[in-house]
């Protein structure tokens, strides 16, 4: 069973505090209170309540103060706030947020006070899903749904900052690029499944290769990118060898039919005079592979 939604109340009145902490008790919600704007802003830093009742009018710092500086601390700027003011008494300088949705009236009428603060809560609730949801969907746009590599969309960013690492701090980023000999073949012959299921067992020799800091991409159909972060040439020709020969080993599935397939890798390494954004690096490699799909394919070679 979840935990009862947490409210602070912030009011220099203590009958305020308690008739308010009374009704909002009786509804099932966790309340803790504060006397003064100091002790509210101490209050969430001990226990990050899930809305904040804020009396306009107080000593020391008045409410409006309360609420600027809440919403200047990231871990707090997101906490819903309904403002107690006296009748007649306006909040001008909260700049929009003084509708009926996020205002109660003094003397505060229980009935009032509870649809305000469901609505309040409702739409916090809504609002925190629709940041979680964009959040999913943008990892989604950045990772290829068959083999959960990177996607293309994500390389550019990733290029763009680690090319800059390596023109700052002299480290190497070398790039192994994989693609499927006759991977329209395959297709023809065991089907798109068939070439689906040879790329996600071909993505997961890859990934047994993988250390945290390198980044997998699936640059297109038939191609499967190891960018390696803090490596050599000789270093990423390892590699490349050492997935070349164990997907050539290797036997595949498709359905109840089994089959063999190869690789053609292509390898090359960003040095200084390349541009920012990796495209030079990436057709280096491509050339690469070309060259040993002529050769007949199954073959690792260092882009020059």
């Amino acid at each position: 069973m979840s935990p009862p939604l947490s409210i602070l109340v912030v009011d220099d009145e203590p009958a305020n505090i308690e008739s308010i902490t009374e009704a909002l008790k009786a509804a099932g919600y966790a309340i803790a209170s504060a006397t003064d704007g100091f002790k509210a802003i101490a209050a969430c830093k001990v226990r990050m309540p899930d809305l904040i009742l804020l009396d306009l009018q107080m000593p020391l710092m008045s409410g409006i103060d309360v609420f600027k500086r809440l919403r200047a601390d990231e871990k707090t700027r997101d906490i819903p706030v309904i403002f107690l003011r006296r009748k007649g008494e306006r909040a001008s300088e909260l700049a929009g947020e003084d509708d009926e949705h996020w205002v109660v009236s003094k003397p505060v009428a229980k009935e009032e006070l509870l649809s305000r603060v469901k609505t309040a809560l409702r739409q916090h609730s809504l609002k925190r899903e629709i940041r979680k949801k964009d959040v999913q969907l943008r990892e989604l746009s950045l990772t290829d749904a068959l083999t959960s590599f990177r996607s293309v969309r994500y390389l550019a960013e990733f290029l763009r900052a680690e090319i800059n690492q390596c023109r700052r701090y002299k480290v190497s980023l070398a790039l192994v690029l994989i693609d499927v000999d006759g991977y329209k073949e395959i297709i023809r012959n065991y089907g798109q499944s068939g070439a689906n299921n040879l790329i996600t067992q071909i993505a997961g020799m890859v990934s047994a290769q993988n250390r945290d800091a390198d980044i997998l991409v699936r640059l297109s159909e038939s191609e499967l990118g190891l960018f390696l972060t803090h490596t050599d040439l000789n270093g990423a020709v390892e590699v490349a060898e050492r997935l070349r020969e164990e997907i050539a080993a290797a036997t595949f599935v498709s359905l109840d039919r089994t089959f063999n397939a190869t690789t053609s890798v292509g390898v090359s390494q960003w040095v200084e005079g390349m541009d920012e954004d990796g495209k030079l690096l990436i057709s280096y490699a491509r050339s690469a592979i070309e060259e040993a799909k002529k050769a007949g394919g199954n073959l690792t070679l260092i882009a020059e």
